[in-house]
């Protein structure tokens, strides 16, 4: 018996709400739940174009699945007691989001293992609980994280279903094999270390961060300290941008349900900067090439999940592990920590990692490629933009959480934020 986890491809089109809300009032929504009684059909608008398929999904990477409703003709009959198809309309069509409400508990904890955010590194099913379930989530009831159940984001499909989608020729949709009582070895896709292209990533950054200008090299020839890649201002794009190569060799940790582990690092840095790989040192903005290293090597490396909208304050590793701890707590930061400039140079001294730059969306996110061809069985590079903070705004954060220090900082206009010789903003 085969278990999979089934996904839209990263190529397919990617959708938004209409109504902003809309989205929100999805994402809300608790995991598993039943909604078909409640549900009204929701307009839905492009987000990212891609291949037009039997598929859609969410923005931002979303694990849900969005079918045609030619798609839901097939399949409903096979999982109608195991999900239910919620309307949507795109593009004058109907197309339907699958609601998985057939979760199981049926995780073998003695030989499953776990990781830190509530999902697990190697899972182990029970065989006589997945047997005979076409579709389905799993439940985490005996996690660190608190008293509560977490229901899996990702959905797991038995083998037949699996063949019975392949033979209907259903285009988007792909699995990857999740579990299997053989004894025979699985493939590891998304293994802990695996190497990203030179080339493909150079191209990434010509096409959607400016023409390269040059590479600093690594901080020594270790494994760990990646290269830098300096690339021109733009048009699209009015700053120069410094991307890492090297450290999406590693995969990182991220919570269940996520394909972030893969990440590279950006930063914008004024129009002006002229940043060279030979006169970098003397640079007033050397403290970033300095910044990007230290990230690299004493944040992901340390397994941090690197998230959206966090805070990474520059720190010694005691007091930052303490901070991490508290970032959603709204505490404060821990009275004994203290707030270290990156350099006497700059009053900066802590990053929050932000969505790509207004227009360069497609820049996020580059699919893996395996001698040149893409492999959809593989997370996707991931590229994070940090920006810096001053040690009044990182506070402010900490203080007054996530929603409130957001707002203030696009309060400051975009341009504004990424021109590291602005103003304080609190």
């Amino acid at each position: 018996m085969k278990i999979w986890t089934i996904y839209v491809s990263p190529d397919c089109v990617k959708v938004d709400t209409k109504n902003p809300v809309d989205l929100e009032n999805i994402e809300e929504k608790e995991i598993g739940k039943p909604l078909l009684q409640d549900w009204q059909p929701i307009e839905l608008i492009t987000y990212e174009e891609g291949e037009h398929r039997d598929v859609l999904t969410f923005r931002g990477g979303s694990f849900a699945i969005i079918v045609h409703h030619s798609v839901k003709e097939k399949i409903q009959t096979l999982i109608a007691n195991e999900a239910e198809f919620l309307e949507l309309h795109y593009q004058n069509q109907d197309y339907y989001l699958i609601n998985v409400t057939n979760v199981l508990d049926c995780i073998d904890y003695e030989q499953s293992v776990p990781d830190n955010y509530g999902g697990f590194d190697e899972e182990v099913l029970l065989p006589d609980k997945v047997h005979n379930q076409p579709i389905f989530k799993t439940v985490n009831t005996k996690h660190n994280l608190g008293d509560f159940p977490i229901v899996s984001v990702t959905t797991y499909v038995s083998d037949e279903l699996k063949e019975a989608i392949e033979q209907a020729e259903i285009k988007g949709i792909y699995f990857r094999l999740a579990w299997t009582d053989s004894t025979e070895p699985i493939v590891e896709h998304n293994p802990r270390i695996r190497a990203t292209s030179r080339k493909d990533l150079e191209a990434h950054i010509e096409q959607h961060y400016g023409r390269i200008t040059g590479c600093i090299p690594g901080a020594s020839n270790d494994a760990g300290d990646a290269e830098i890649y300096l690339a021109a201002p733009g048009s699209h794009l009015p700053f120069q941008t410094l991307v890492t190569y090297g450290n999406s060799f590693w995969r990182g940790m991220i919570p269940a349900g996520h394909d972030t582990g893969y990440v590279e690092l950006v930063v914008h840095l004024p129009p002006d900067a002229q940043l060279t790989e030979q006169n970098w040192e003397q640079s007033p903005y050397a403290w970033v090439v300095r910044m990007l290293r230290h990230f690299g090597s004493e944040i992901m490396q340390r397994g941090y999940w690197i998230g959206q909208w966090l805070v990474y304050p520059h720190q010694n590793e005691d007091d930052l592990s303490d901070s991490y701890r508290e970032m959603f707590s709204l505490n404060g930061l821990p009275a004994h920590t203290t707030l270290i400039p990156y350099d006497t140079t700059t009053d900066y001294c802590g990053v929050m990692v932000v969505p790509p730059y207004p227009g360069s969306a497609e820049a996020f996110k580059m699919t893996y490629r395996d001698e040149g061809v893409a492999d959809p069985e593989e997370w996707p590079i991931y590229f994070q933009t940090l920006l810096p903070l001053y040690a009044e705004e990182i506070q402010y954060y900490f203080s007054n959480g996530q929603e409130k220090t957001v707002e203030k900082l696009l309060s400051g206009g975009i341009d504004a934020l990424f021109d590291l010789r602005r103003q304080r903003l609190v």
